[in-house]
């Protein structure tokens, strides 16, 4: 089963939250025991005790699996379609927030849009499968290759820039865990199709690496910019007056506009 929450800080947690919980399950259920062991009624409670216990196991270890975040099962999905095999890699860092964009005749935000495109695109071809990855400065699975779009759409509804907490851009590990989401024995056309804003230039990485592996398992790479190249300031909240907070660094507020260098130096990595 894919975990979209299935790194070590999460697992750390859950690990520590269950082996606590099940250690005072053990120790007030022993110490019953010892308690009781010589009352009449004692193969009765113990039998009934044993039922309970097994029960509240079970139900933490369902508790754990679900702060993990189940997305998928251990394979991806095998359905046949004539289409290819599709991993939209999305940006969520905060800079994706910017209201620059616009659609219908309203202003939306950079993420807000980039959702859009996907969503739309995927209604116009049904017959691919997709997958989704979100990254900032670290990156998560959100859904395998998958045929079941209506799943991933709603999985798609939810995120917004929080659903990662690391800042930053890291395009590199996006780009690797999308790679890994391939078949390499099949004959599909794989491509990655990456949203962003650009990140800023400090963000860009040496693609040297990434780019023999895309060469190799013959993927496709395009690069989607989203927003405008006229700076903006980034919405990080609102204040107890309503008004928007916008991020500042050394007392400044940060401007992010889009990046097309950026973007076009990742774009030439996939040719």
């Amino acid at each position: 089963m894919y975990f979209s929450s299935f790194d070590f800080p999460h697992i750390f947690f859950v690990s520590s939250f269950l082996l606590i919980v099940f250690w005072m399950i053990f120790f007030r259920s022993r110490k019953y025991f010892l308690a009781h062991e010589k009352a009449t009624n004692y193969s009765i409670n113990k039998r009934f005790t044993l039922i309970r216990f097994i029960s509240l196991i079970l139900s933490i270890f369902l508790i754990g699996i679900v702060f993990l975040g189940p997305v998928g099962l251990m394979r991806n999905s095998s359905t046949s379609t004539d289409g290819i095999d599709c991993v939209w890699l999305l940006d969520v860092s905060t800079s994706m927030d910017v209201r620059d964009v616009s659609e219908n005749s309203t202003t939306i935000s950079r993420i807000a849009r980039s959702k859009s495109v996907i969503e739309n695109f995927m209604i116009s071809h049904p017959e691919n499968r997709y997958g989704l990855i979100i990254f900032a400065g670290a990156s998560r699975l959100v859904s395998p290759l998958t045929s079941d779009h209506s799943s991933l759409l709603t999985f798609l509804a939810s995120i917004d820039s929080r659903s990662i907490s690391t800042g930053g851009t890291d395009f590199l590990d996006a780009l690797k865990l999308a790679t890994e989401r391939f078949e390499t024995k099949d004959n599909t056309t794989h491509a990655i199709v990456l949203l962003s804003d650009g990140g800023d230039m400090e963000d860009s990485p040496n693609m040297s690496s990434i780019k023999s592996v895309l060469q190799e398992e013959n993927i496709i790479l395009s690069t989607v910019g989203i927003g405008k190249t006229k700076p903006s300031p980034i919405p990080i909240g609102t204040n107890p007056f309503g008004d928007t907070v916008y991020k500042k660094f050394g007392g400044e507020i940060v401007l992010s506009g889009l990046n097309r260098e950026s973007l076009r130096n990742l774009a030439d990595v996939g040719k």
